[in-house]
């Protein structure tokens, strides 16, 4: 049993704690506080998308880089070390980031819209809160009333969003552009359904994102957001200028139609394997023997097979161009291909379907090494 002299103390720690209980409720019921952290959880959210976004764009930047390379200029893969990724799925995987990110964007900006809608915070406070916390680019800085200026956030975001769609309409046309024959066909009918998918995201991008964007931006400084045709058209020109930019090169990226590597020289590895441009072909249907490799003659003498064979091969290209049909890729720098030897006075192949035929082709490598 607790003595007269402990009682006045266990009563005073029991105050003590019931006071920091009810202060403590009152802090996390409080409307106010509950309503300036959903404000400033709307702008973590919006910044976390707009550096989604970035990245995106980075994504599509390295991909149309890698897409030109000369190891992947001629397969339908892009290798990346162990792993090759299909062409065909980045068109694709590049809408659907469109569209989720529009998506995302569309709906942070909707959200913060709401919260300052209903809030019951003093105005100056929640302006002082988009001061000391504002999302990545600013785009609700009142500079970006300055429909000519291009360094606003707004200006940058429109710019990232160009930069984006002109990365993923040049990585269409190079799939396009780049296609052999070892996938399906992407043909002309296809290219108009993704021009058609792409035009449909960005008009759901614009629809989605500006109404709130301006919406926020008049509860924050009560003047209206216009974009301005100075600012779309920067944004216009700086799409095609990608697109130009990136996509010239898959119009000469093989030398030649139809995906063919056309060479006026070419040297040989081994017995069946072709140096052309860097890139080693590897010639389809044969099997030769190893660069050093031994073999008997009829009176059991030992000769080098490999190294006869490696000079048969340099001896049917000398002074004659080459022309090879790319198949598949082996590895990262060897492709598996056929291909023939221009003789003076014949014809070369064409283009690709002057391979596949069934007929005999006199001029075939594969055919004059057996």
């Amino acid at each position: 049993m607790a003595s007269s002299e402990e009682k006045p103390l266990i009563e005073q720690r029991s105050s003590v704690a019931d006071a920091l209980a009810e202060a403590e409720d009152d802090v996390q019921l409080s409307p106010l506080s509950i309503q300036g952290a959903a404000l400033i959880r709307s702008m973590e959210a919006l910044s976390n998308i707009f550096w989604i976004s970035l990245g995106g764009t980075v994504l599509t930047i390295f991909f149309a880089g890698l897409i030109q390379l000369s190891v992947n200029a001629n397969s339908d893969y892009i290798t990346l070390g162990d792993y090759q990724v299909p062409k065909a799925i980045l068109p694709l995987a590049t809408l659907n980031f469109g569209l989720f990110a529009f998506w995302m964007t569309a709906n942070r900006l909707g959200m913060l819209a709401y919260v300052l809608e209903t809030t019951r915070l003093p105005k100056r406070m929640v302006y002082e809160i988009f001061n000391l916390n504002p999302p990545v680019l600013h785009v609700f800085d009142r500079s970006n009333s300055k429909r000519r200026s291009p360094f606003t956030g707004v200006a940058v975001l429109l710019l990232n969003w160009a930069v984006f769609f002109g990365n993923s309409v040049s990585l269409t046309w190079g799939v396009a552009v780049q296609e052999i024959a070892t996938l399906a066909s992407f043909d002309g009918p296809l290219m108009a359904v993704f021009t058609v998918l792409t035009v449909a995201v960005v008009a759901y991008g614009v629809r989605s994102v500006l109404p709130p964007l301006k919406t926020i931006f008049f509860h924050l400084h009560g003047i209206e957001l216009t974009i301005g045709w100075p600012r779309w058209m920067l944004c216009v020109v700086a799409h095609f200028a990608v697109v130009l930019v990136i996509a010239a090169p898959y119009l000469d990226i093989n030398d030649g139609s139809d995906d063919l590597i056309r060479a006026e020289t070419a040297n040989a590895i081994d017995g069946e394997t072709l140096l052309i441009n860097g890139v080693e072909i590897n010639l389809f249907g044969i099997d030769v023997m190893e660069r050093d490799q031994i073999c008997q003659d009829a009176q059991g003498q030992d000769y080098p097979c490999g190294r006869g064979a490696v000079m048969a091969l340099q001896d049917v290209i000398n002074n004659h161009s080459v022309v090879c049909l790319p198949l598949f890729n082996l590895s990262e720098n060897r492709i598996l291909g056929t291909c023939e030897v221009v003789l003076p006075g014949e014809p070369p192949p064409a283009s690709s379907a002057d391979f596949l035929p069934d007929k005999y082709r006199p001029n075939s490598l594969s055919r004059l090494m057996v």
